[in-house]
């Protein structure tokens, strides 16, 4: 065994093990220093290697090295082998902590045990209402977190880097596989165990001894002080406030004492009483001096010599002529564990204050929390009396008027003044869309604000019938920060309610942002639902209303239209008005004016289905839509009509004159003639080159229901991470921006000569060979592939020039047998293929997203290309569906092109990849994961099967990809 170093400090650093001259060692270190080309914050061995001093093998083995000896260094690892040690370091890696930061929290789970490599560290734990307790402090060699290993991760204690520290950690599964391995691994590991177990007993002791102290001080306190009696009620909070600084003075025999409460609509301290002195009101700003730091960080401070620490503001020494020696300053505590404000004493008559001292003073500080809680609970009472009041007056103005949009203008403008917040909203439900509008935003500076139900935390509350109350809306991921980005303002807390009509359906949501206490309670809860109910009805009359505003908008236009028929109907299901299209198209009209006529008459008995669509509108009320509906009878043959059934609003009809009119509900029918030409035209151009479709509409085989076997090409492309683009976006954000990516997308596929299939969602479906099959539709379709990765580029530099994100896409091309053809009825049909050479496609599209490749193709599309393309190989592989693997290639480029330094070096890999060798391979792998996708899976595999070695008749196909 190599000779151990007595201590961690001895381990040489990482330029020793590198074997450099010192001066090349203080170059690369002034390099660094410097900040040179970008190597300002790498470490030593990076910025070597990036000088081309080292190379990664070297650098691999000194880390190696160190990392041994710094592992034979710790006590839990003492006892082991060289070999030991070797196998257990590869299952380290290294992390940096900076100075501050808490890397193991208290009461959560995490995987790692940790060795401090350099640096220190300090263990703590904390409770309630209470400044933290250090447990002890780690140095150089020792370990961190090893009972997490007894308890599945969850954490005793914290731990937080006192400065800037190096460390070693290891998952408590992979530590777990090495004990089982190594027994004097179990035996460092106990004896650590024990020793930390023996430190814990002498700590409880300790600690069983100070809880006595403090019974003792408590009684002692209580035969002092009593704030709760009738007499400290009733002289009001000023009286009270006096009473507590003169008994703090006095019970710790100091010479002034000041109580300070905490503002928390500004954050500033205030104090009604400073003891000595004759200001009744003083403010500190938050943090600010010695009562600052403490309720700032929620410490208790002990200070010997005030003008010794630099918290200390001396201002006020200054100006009175005092001179403050000593001080003990304590936050006081809620029951509910927030800072209510900071007691102060100054200068102890004699000697300084104690730890004696400190324990009276917290429990003088506790019992000053009962009585500002009895104050703050004083003002509830007398605000809740305000609120009732107000809620009274809304309530009287609901039965005053009718006029909604007044009424909830009134209310939301006083929501602020009742909930003691800066703005409310209430959004309205439009069921159609499902979209939330506001239909008053106080203080939002906008006419109306309009977003989808499924987002934003208003959007949950409508979506689910949940009350939403949070303190911090930008830590809830339900929130849409998109409009405070629009109107600059920083929302805070939010509390949204759901309003319900009478039949309790969702109707809206009323939202009320940034309480000035920070958080709304419980009462604020009940408040803003009381409000909620009383407008519930309101609203529902106000949906009424705008329903039949639209109705009525909408027959205005229907009977503006003169290009489809349009026909009035009266509730005995005669025609009232009538244009002249529908004169021409209804079959019993015969091209005359149908006035008077009953609309069965018109339609005839070979038109039972759209009767039928008439008497449901009649009878539901509510408005039909059917497309591609068939009209027998007409003197011209069959027609195709899409049909539109709107039921009148209630005043319907007006039949005669002056007084005599009489008003009664109807129909409107409006029919749009669509022929089939023009219909299979429209449609068919969407989806295909224009040359294409000309051929289509010219062989009536095609124009039927059927499928064909042949050969094509699949092209699958989608967008990489839409969701999380997406969620920043609303409804119409988010259309726009696929209408722009598809519209470049589907130029690119059609310059191509190729057929879209289909979109779906963000994804893309071309096909190549159909329904006219040509000898270059696989180069076509992997061009096409190309020119889509092309137009992105320019359409990405649009967008990061606009501040928004690039998007990236994995594109997938498979050529294979497929069924393509009309499928669907005979009134309705769409143009697709079908069959395996599909979902071969779809599949590559999704390996893309797990070897990180843009354009993935099939081995039977590479044998259709030739050499018209640089590839290279990605995988033997065995997806979903498929009982036998296929090869997969990645294209790179063009015929001329050439593989970049990463891509031939993961060929090399590829090929002892494939040899077994897998060491040989994870080396060129790793050289290449930087920059390339499928290195870095194969650099994964390479580290799995050094671990666990594949079975001996292993034939090379991965059967674990995602796909």
């Amino acid at each position: 065994m190599a000779a151990r170093p007595p201590n961690f400090a001895l381990i040489p650093r990482l330029g020793e093990y590198l074997g450099l001259e010192s001066g090349i060692i203080e170059s690369a270190l002034a390099e660094r220093a410097s900040g040179a080309r970008g190597v300002a914050s790498a470490r030593l061995g990076e910025v070597l290697l990036h000088r081309g001093d080292i190379d990664r093998r070297r650098l691999d083995e000194a880390v190696r090295a160190q990392r041994v000896d710094r592992l034979r260094a710790c006590a839990l690892f003492a006892s082991l082998s060289d070999g030991d040690l070797a196998v257990l370091a590869e299952h380290f890696e290294e992390v940096s902590v900076p100075t501050g930061e808490v890397f193991i929290t208290q009461d959560s789970a995490d995987d790692y045990l940790y060795v401090l490599a350099s640096g220190s560290a300090q263990v703590y734990r904390s409770g309630p209402g209470d400044e933290d307790v250090e447990l002890g402090r780690v140095a150089p060699g020792e370990p961190v977190g090893e009972m997490g290993y007894f308890t599945d991760g969850v954490r005793s204690a914290s731990v937080r880097a006192v400065d800037h520290c190096q460390l070693l950690r290891v998952r408590y599964v992979d530590l777990n596989r090495c004990i089982d391995r190594m027994p004097g691994l179990a035996k460092g590991f106990w004896g650590v165990v024990t020793q930390r177990l023996r430190q814990v007993n002498v700590r409880y002791q300790e600690d069983h001894q100070g809880r006595k102290a403090a019974e003792r001080s408590l009684r002692h306190l209580q035969e002092f002080l009593d704030l709760s009696d009738a007499k400290a009620l009733g002289a009001g909070i000023e009286g009270l406030i006096e009473r507590m600084v003169h008994t703090a003075s006095s019970l710790l025999s100091a010479d002034r004492a000041s109580l300070f409460l905490l503002d928390s609509a500004t954050g500033e301290l205030w104090s009604k009483v400073a003891e000595g002195e004759g200001v009744r009101e003083i403010r500190v700003p938050a943090g600010a001096g010695i009562v600052g730091w403490v309720a700032q960080h929620q410490e208790l401070v002990n200070i010997d010599d005030a003008y010794r620490d630099p918290r200390f503001n001396q201002a006020v020494d200054r100006r009175t002529g005092y001179r403050t020696h000593t001080i003990l300053c304590a936050p006081i505590w809620s029951l509910s564990n927030e800072v209510l404000g900071v007691v102060q004493v100054i200068n102890k008559k004699r000697g300084r204050f104690n730890v004696e001292d400190e324990r009276l003073f917290k429990a003088f500080a506790h019992q000053a929390a009962v009585a500002v809680e009895n104050f703050y609970l004083y003002n509830r009472m007398v605000a809740s009396h305000e609120k009732m009041t107000m809620l009274l007056d809304i309530a009287t103005a609901l039965g005053e008027t009718l006029d909604l949009p007044s009424l909830i203008h009134r209310i939301v403008t006083r929501m602020p003044e009742m909930l003691q917040c800066e703005r409310s909203s209430f959004f309205v439900l439009d069921r159609e869309t499902r979209e939330l509008w506001s239909m008053e935003a106080h203080g939002a500076g906008a006419k109306e604000i309009r977003f989808p139900m499924s987002t934003g935390l208003a959007g949950h509350a409508a979506s689910t019938g949940e009350i939403v109350n949070i303190p911090d809306a930008y830590q809830d991921p339900r929130f849409n920060p998109a409009v405070d980005r629009r109107t600059g303002f920083r929302t805070g807390s939010v509390l949204c309610v759901p309003v319900c009509n009478r039949d309790g359906e969702i109707v809206g949501v009323t939202q009320v942002m940034n309480h000035q206490g920070g958080t709304f309670d419980d009462q604020d809860v009940e408040l803003l639902r009381a409000l909620s109910a009383q407008i519930g009805v309101a609203v529902e009359n106000a949906t009424l209303h705008a329903s039949v505003v639209e109705m009525r908008d909408n027959l205005k236009n229907v009977q503006e239209s003169i290009s489809n028929a349009i026909v009035s109907l009266s509730p005995e299901r005669k025609v009232v008005t009538a244009n002249i299209a529908a004169a021409r198209l209804l079959p019993g009209a015969g091209g005359a004016a149908p006035v008077g006529r009953h609309i069965a008459e018109l339609l005839g008995p070979e038109n039972p289905y759209l009767l039928q669509l008439v008497e449901r509108v009649y009878d539901t009320g509510t408005s039909v839509v059917q497309l591609d509906v068939a009209m027998n009878g007409h003197r011209d043959g069959e027609r195709v009509v899409n049909a539109n059934v709107l039921p009148l609003a209630a005043r319907g009809i007006v039949r005669g004159h002056g007084q005599g009119q009489e008003q009664e509900p109807g129909v409107v029918l409006v029919l749009e003639d669509i022929t089939r030409e023009r219909r299979v035209k429209s449609t068919l151009a969407r989806y295909m080159a224009k040359d294409i479709v000309d051929r289509v509409l010219e062989d009536p085989t095609l124009q039927v229901l059927g499928g064909i076997s042949g050969t094509a090409t699949v092209l699958f492309s989608d967008i990489r991470e839409f969701t999380a683009i997406s969620e920043t976006l609303n409804a119409s954000q988010t259309m726009d921006l696929l209408n722009e990516y598809f519209t470049v997308m589907v130029d690119e596929v059609f310059r191509h000569q190729g057929v879209l299939d289909k979109f779906m969602g963000d994804a893309l479906m071309a096909v190549f060979g159909v329904p006219f099959q040509k000898d270059d539709d696989a180069v076509r379709a992997v061009r096409t592939g190309l020119g889509m990765l092309k137009v992105l580029e320019g359409f990405n530099e649009t967008r990061v020039a606009a501040g928004s994100t690039p998007m990236a896409i994995g594109i997938g091309v498979n050529s294979g047998e497929v069924i393509s053809g009309n499928m669907g009825s005979s009134k309705r049909m769409d143009y697709t293929v079908i069959g395996d050479g599909v979902n071969l496609a779809s599949r590559l599209e999704n390996l893309t997203k797990y070897y990180g490749a843009r354009l993935l193709v099939s081995g039977s599309t590479l044998a259709a290309v030739g050499d018209a393309f640089l590839a290279r190989p990605i995988d033997h592989v065995l997806v979903r569906g498929k009982s036998q693997p296929i090869q997969v290639f990645e294209i790179l480029a063009e015929r001329g092109g050439h593989l970049t330094a990463e891509q031939a070096r993961f060929c090399e890999g590829l090929e002892h990849y494939r040899a077994r060798k897998f060491h040989e391979a994870l080396v060129r792998f790793r050289d290449a994961a930087h920059g390339d996708g499928p290195s870095r899976v194969y650099a994964e595999r390479c580290r799995r099967f050094l671990e666990t070695p594949p079975p001996a008749d292993w034939d090379g196909v991965w059967r674990g990809a995602a796909s």
